[in-house]
């Protein structure tokens, strides 16, 4: 039983934001490119993408080491292109550099025009730096001029704000890094609210722009190449739980292996994510009418598949073809005898609850007897209470009228099983309905559905 959702917090979905709404709203059509961070994708991920709407992809080709005078560009190995036939591909190039060091844009222009010419959909170029330093826009600059067409200048969206002037800059197109998890890629860490306040400094200064959100993850130390989810390191007496100063800390008490990696006892885990829900709230904050200025966006990092840390690559495609940005539950009951029940809880969709000691659970409501014994199987903790009018009211066993069971992390297709409670006599009727704690620090609730009362 998934029930009918109710939401405490009001975000845009994705299809008010591709369907006409949004994009409807601003007058015009923004683009949405993705960043192959990991490498080319398979013929039939590029096809999801192309039918999720995405227009185009951003290809890292190098690197660009600036001094005085001189720039040193290191390309790094292509893969073959040919799957890439039809799509807009652009270049990117991480820039170094500090001061007023702006390299020598001839040169590079020279050294990157053979990649340009085997780029497909026209080859244009993003230059990506981590920091801002006043050479960095004299360089893309130049390489604008010596190219003779405009370059993309990707920066950390608060230091781009501070520097670039009302109407930006001659030939260079800004590309304010904001929301997401920027410091997965080591750019600076920022506040919700400084990227905002950037973003609305943009506004102010009349220039066109496109925002990148990264959604890579970055946990400490890296999971080795098997993959790694949360759900290794959450589940039962894996882990003790403690808030970071970014990202959560899970001191494992369990040895466990991390994508393939083993990580003893006694180790902190750090991670820093960006779940489907955390990504819709950051869409629904940058795709707003008043962005007048507003391009398009960029996803930066397509998602591995499943098992992910944070949104999956089918978690992904789910939330850009439609799909909610978060789990839809499904609790079973079954009878074992008059009196008795099992109780299950299943997440059939590729995206994951929060990590929550209490915020994601199974509320059974039952009338007219009491719990003589709960097993609690798989859950990992239970509490008696009274609902009234939606609200949890914990309480005694002998005044409860509900039970609810709680999962502290509730993975993309897990099933909490094993949990079986025993009443002193048959209830006259049982409700269930469930609740989630999501990436964005929002909830969303199911909404009570009756419960059979035949017995199997």
């Amino acid at each position: 039983m998934t029930g009918m959702v109710r939401r405490s917090l009001v975000v845009a979905a994705v299809a008010l934001l591709f369907a006409g709404g949004i994009r409807a709203e601003v007058g015009r059509s923004l683009k949405h490119r993705v960043w192959l961070l990991g490498g080319l994708p398979d013929e039939a991920t590029l096809t999801a993408l192309r039918a999720a709407g995405v227009d185009g992809l951003v290809l890292p080709v190098g690197q660009v080491e600036l001094t005085d005078g001189a720039s040193r560009f290191t390309l790094s190995p292509l893969p073959d292109l040919k799957p890439l036939a039809g799509w807009d591909v652009t270049a990117l190039v991480w820039v170094e550099g500090s001061g007023k060091a702006s390299g020598e844009p001839g040169t590079f222009a020279a050294q990157f025009a053979p990649v340009q010419r085997s780029l497909p959909g026209g080859g244009g170029l993003l230059l990506a730096s981590r920091r801002f330093f006043p050479g960095v826009v004299e360089f893309a600059a130049g390489a604008a001029r010596k190219m003779r067409q405009d370059v993309e200048l990707a920066l950390p969206a608060p230091e781009l704000a501070l520097h670039v002037p009302w109407g930006g800059w001659e030939a260079v197109r800004a590309v304010p890094v904001a929301f997401g998890n920027p410091p997965a890629l080591s750019f600076p860490p920022s506040t919700l609210q400084d990227d905002l306040m950037a973003l609305e400094s943009l506004d102010s200064a009349r220039l066109s722009y496109r925002v990148a959100i990264v959604v890579a993850p970055r946990a400490t130390p890296a999971p080795g190449p098997a993959g790694a989810s949360l759900a290794a390191i959450v589940i039962g007496e894996t882990s003790i739980y403690r808030p970071g100063e970014r990202g959560d800390d899970f001191l494992l008490r369990k040895p466990v292996s991390w994508g393939g990696v083993p990580v003893e006892a006694n180790q902190t885990i750090t991670v820093e994510l960006v779940d489907a829900a955390r990504y819709n709230r950051d869409l629904g904050l940058l795709l707003r009418p008043v962005r007048t200025g507003l391009d398009g966006w960029d996803t930066v990092g397509l998602p591995v598949p499943e098992p992910a840390l944070g949104m999956s690559r089918e978690a992904f495609l789910d939330y850009l073809q439609g799909g909610d940005p978060y789990p839809k539950p499904e609790i079973t009951v079954e009878w074992s005898g008059p009196a008795v029940m099992t109780v299950s809880l299943a997440n059939p969709t590729p995206h994951a609850s929060a990590f929550a000691r209490t915020g994601n659970w199974a509320e059974l409501s039952f009338e007219g007897t009491e719990v003589r014994d709960v097993e609690l199987g798989d859950f990992s903790g239970m509490e008696y209470g009274r609902p009234e009018k939606g609200v949890w009211h914990p309480t005694v066993a002998r005044d409860a009228t509900a039970l609810r069971f709680y999962s502290t992390f509730l993975a993309p297709r897990a099933k909490v099983t094993g949990c079986l409670v025993t009443f002193l006599a048959r209830p006259r009727s049982v409700t269930a309905r469930w609740g989630l704690r999501l990436g964005d620090g929002g909830e969303v609730n199911g909404v009570p559905e009756p419960v059979p009362l035949t017995t199997r």
